[in-house]
């Protein structure tokens, strides 16, 4: 009985998710602080993030198609061109600009965060191609605990404060937990059972996004209204990172297109789902720094901040999904 309106109440929370969180953003910003009670629990949601995420992929054939030389040579390039190439350019524009000091940090550990998980569901519910999005957002998975780190220590230098190697065991532990209860989760349901209870199981990653704002949010209403501007500029920073980045994305795939168009010599091969390549290079996994790292104010402003632009890409890339069409 019990049970039974439990799994009733997750497949109401998973249909309705996209009202949910927007709404759990305000209310998690009108609440007391709680003196930092939930950010332990912090890695542990975010596995089960992981985990709701890889469950709904079929792994193995992923992989397996993945695994094609010319499908592979092209989701690794595009996966090192977010984990590596573009960081490495953002930091490079910031800073030639004149960015503060203090504001590359958020930068640096945006770029070099992985895809999040939930940019497949996004993918799927605006109509998106969602193979090609599965398939990046599994390989950077993969690829971030050895790259973010590493490329985070190069850019920022004596700035990082824990070293890059425990850095990248902390971020391989969530994700490696996350891949962990996707694979018991398989073996234990079977993908019929999982394919059947897709509305439980948006239910519960409704849940536990919403639960990861209770440690993101600690404290951020107290901050905001102590340094408004700075608050601010924390979410401009992030509007113009998620956003821009996509943009980005989406408007370099259009060159490529009309360089193959005005040049038929010249054989460019785009990817499919350009819009959903987009989605997944704007929308970052920057829990996962934020479990990682020691605590850092202006850190904390900033995920929090950049908690409203992921959880409006549904409805911002919906509206210029209408406007436009896949190549």
């Amino acid at each position: 009985m019990i049970f039974g309106t439990i799994l009733r109440l997750l497949s109401a929370c998973g249909r309705h998710v996209r009202i949910l969180l927007p709404l759990g953003v305000v209310i998690a910003l009108l609440l007391p602080s709680n003196g930092s009670f939930f950010k332990p629990a912090t890695p542990f949601i975010l596995a089960i993030l992981v985990g709701c995420a890889l469950v709904r992929l079929d792994i193995g054939a992923a992989l397996k198609a993945a695994l094609r030389p010319q499908r592979l040579f092209r989701n690794f390039a595009i996966s090192l061109g977010l984990l590596l190439v573009l960081p490495v350019m953002l930091f490079t524009i910031v800073k030639s600009c004149g960015m503060p000091n203090e504001m590359l940090p958020l930068v640096t550990w945006y770029s070099v965060a992985p895809p999040v998980g939930t940019t497949i569901w996004m993918c799927v519910l605006l109509g998106f191609t969602a193979p090609i999005a599965m398939e990046i957002v599994l390989l950077t998975n993969l690829l971030a605990p050895f790259t973010g780190p590493f490329l985070g220590e190069f850019l920022l230098g004596a700035s990082v404060p824990v070293s890059s190697a425990t850095l990248c065991l902390r971020i391989l532990a969530i994700l490696g937990g996350g891949l962990l209860i996707a694979l018991l989760t398989k073996y234990t349901l079977g993908e019929d059972q999982i394919e059947e209870s897709r509305h439980q199981f948006d239910g519960v990653s409704a849940i536990a996004m919403l639960a990861f704002l209770l440690p993101v949010f600690d404290g951020i209403g107290v901050m905001a209204i102590a340094a408004p501007f700075l608050a601010c500029a924390c979410l401009g920073l992030a509007f113009g990172l998620n956003f821009g980045t996509q943009a980005l994305v989406f408007l370099v795939s259009r060159l490529l297109l009309w360089c193959q168009i005005f040049s038929p010599a010249k054989k460019v091969q785009l990817p499919e789902g350009t819009r959903s390549v987009a989605v997944v290079a704007g929308n970052r996994n920057l829990g996962l720094y934020f479990a990682a790292l020691p605590a850092d104010p202006l850190f904390s402003l900033f995920v929090a901040a950049y908690q409203v632009p992921l959880y409006l890409t549904p409805m911002v890339a919906g509206w210029f999904a209408e406007r436009s069409r896949d190549p």
